[in-house]
């Protein structure tokens, strides 16, 4: 199970008027203020006049950060990059609280716009097809690796998996809690 090169998107609630472009001078303060932990932060790159693409991005080494657009579903998405020494568990949990941290610093923004987050849902996605071709035995095996994750992380959760990926995309699922649970929460 040797997978480090993957992500997590925490979904907007938005009303349609949504613009990640607004953000730019949010993610540049980042990088001036050297805001996420461990992460040497390089750039913002803006792609939001691609349908369903990236939308802006903050480049670091470790892993990018994107207001992401795909499938006409804003959110906030860390991509990792790099190694994560530990067992997958140890990983996709440094991940998840990595996006999750990002989120609530995006709500802290100095340009008074308001970010509502879903807070009982998000999107996992493999980035590296040799580790996570995109089958079903795969996306089998990475929903019980991630069952086991939440399971140590929300013991008392109930959730269920949806949105699978087609095949000639990447493995990626959406994970949708059935209870009144806020992952924005860090415990």
């Amino acid at each position: 199970m040797d997978l480090q090169k993957f992500g997590v998107k925490l979904f907007f609630n938005t009303n349609g008027s949504y613009s990640s472009k607004d953000f730019v001078p949010v993610f540049h303060n980042w990088i001036q203020d050297k805001a996420i932990d461990d992460h040497l932060l390089i750039d913002v790159t803006d792609y939001s006049h691609i349908p369903d693409g990236p939308g802006v991005m903050l480049i670091a080494h470790e892993g990018n950060f994107s207001l992401d657009q795909e499938s006409q579903q804003p959110g906030i998405m860390y991509m990792r990059k790099t190694e994560i020494a530990g067992s997958f568990t140890e990983r996709f949990n440094k991940v998840l609280s990595t996006v999750i941290k990002a989120a609530n610093r995006l709500n802290d923004n100095n340009i008074s716009k308001q970010v509502d987050f879903t807070p009982n849902s998000f999107r996992f996605i493999a980035n590296d097809r040799l580790y996570a071709e995109n089958t079903a035995d795969n996306q089998d095996l990475y929903k019980q690796k991630i069952q086991k994750a939440l399971d140590g992380k929300y013991p008392d959760s109930q959730f269920e998996f949806g949105d699978v990926s087609d095949e000639n995309e990447r493995l990626a699922f959406t994970v949708n809690f059935s209870n009144d649970i806020d992952i924005l929460e860090e415990n």
